[in-house]
């Protein structure tokens, strides 16, 4: 049970991957050509911070239901000295929760602003910070 939730986290992280990317390059594309902030932008902006929401989500279902997890939670101190344990219990989880939170901030700050540049320029700024703790709490060594 717990490998097929793991298997939907680890295979949705590149639909998140993708759409965040793909979103930043549009918000980008956006700012630095003066276009104007679309509809398209706006529903796009709120597909990527669904898709990052329902990862959260099954991240947490993994998480707490996760034998890593228990065992970690069996034993912190001594844990804490296992980097496999001490990552996903620990680092990634705490990561990729902050990422989570700045991803929505910038989103519901950006729906309202006025100014397009203004709202480009926040989206850039929360979703570039969200993507990089992303990428950097991915454990690739273990990726699928």
């Amino acid at each position: 049970m717990e490998t097929t939730q793991l298997i939907i986290h680890s295979s949705l992280r590149w639909v998140v991957l993708i759409t965040l990317i793909t979103h930043l390059v549009l918000i980008y594309k956006g700012y630095f050509q003066n276009k104007p902030f679309s509809k398209f932008n706006t529903i796009f902006g709120h597909i990527t911070v669904g898709f990052v929401h329902l990862q959260f989500v099954i991240g947490l279902y993994v998480y707490f239901t996760s034998e890593k997890i228990n065992t970690f939670l069996d034993d912190v101190k001594g844990s804490m000295a296992i980097s496999e344990l001490r990552f996903f219990a620990v680092e990634h989880s705490l990561i990729m929760l902050v990422a989570v939170i700045l991803i929505t901030i910038g989103s519901f700050k950006a729906k309202r602003i006025e100014n397009e540049r203004k709202k480009y320029k926040t989206q850039m700024v929360y979703f570039t910070i969200g993507l990089v703790l992303i990428l950097a709490a991915i454990p690739w060594n273990l990726a699928n």
